[in-house]
């Protein structure tokens, strides 16, 4: 944790209500049936409506709006805001739900990340194909979650993997279809330890690196991205 995460906890929301003051994004507010306490998802407006409808999961403990804490103390707002993805993503018509990380309590070994999933899916019609993003921590929470529910794997869209940091425990049998034929892997290039290189070894499956520190690499690797959800569009038509 950062000594100053309260002021980057009032930035991140500055950033927030600027994209929802424009309308690029809303809050969806759930309630932890849990603990009775509410929390928000950031989503793009209508996105439930939406031909695909992407689910984001960032790393901890950022919150929904921004990529990283990091790069908001180095007061580089703009390379962690997430409004390029609501604007790109609304303007390509499909659903962006940010599931929100640290909402519910410090989450090391991402519980609540799960349990905010769970709460998504439940929300989205059974012919609404799925579409999953997941970035540092983010992407290791995907994973397991899709290897837990292996009759998800139908309706799902595409993964995406931003630097995502695996455990070296991983499971991926459930999942290995999806890896091999619907998933893209983005790695930071020019760390010593990429997280991506890292998980192209253990996941088996090619990347595309940008140069860059980790936080970085999600608003870089947006082209590539909306592109990748964009031929599943046309695949499934043809």
């Amino acid at each position: 944790m950062f000594e100053n995460e309260a002021e980057l906890r009032k930035t991140a929301e500055r950033i927030v209500a600027d994209m929802i003051s424009v309308n690029l994004a809303q809050k969806k507010v759930y309630t932890d049936n849990r603990t009775g306490k509410e929390y928000f998802n950031l989503i793009t407006p209508n996105a439930f409506e939406k031909q695909i409808i992407v689910i984001v999961v960032l790393g901890y403990p950022e919150q929904a709006g921004v990529w990283s804490y990091t790069l908001l103390s180095q007061s580089r707002n703009a390379e962690s805001s997430m409004e390029p993805y609501f604007k790109e993503f609304g303007q390509n018509d499909f659903g962006l739900i940010a599931v929100n990380p640290n909402c519910l309590s410090p989450d090391i070994e991402g519980d609540s990340f799960i349990y905010q999933l769970e709460q998504v899916v439940e929300d989205i019609a059974p012919e609404k194909k799925i579409g999953f993003i997941g970035f540092s921590m983010g992407g290791k929470v995907l994973v397991d979650f899709l290897e837990q529910r292996p009759e998800l794997l139908d309706r799902t869209a595409g993964l995406v993997l931003i630097d995502p940091t695996l455990s070296n425990r991983l499971e991926a049998g459930n999942i290995r279809s999806l890896l091999d034929t619907r998933s893209l892997l983005i790695a930071s290039k020019g760390e010593t330890y990429s997280p991506g290189d890292i998980a192209s070894a253990l996941l088996q499956i090619p990347k595309i690196s940008f140069p860059g520190i980790h936080g970085e690499m999600p608003n870089k690797a947006l082209p590539q991205i909306i592109d990748f959800y964009r031929q599943f569009l046309l695949s499934s038509k043809s």
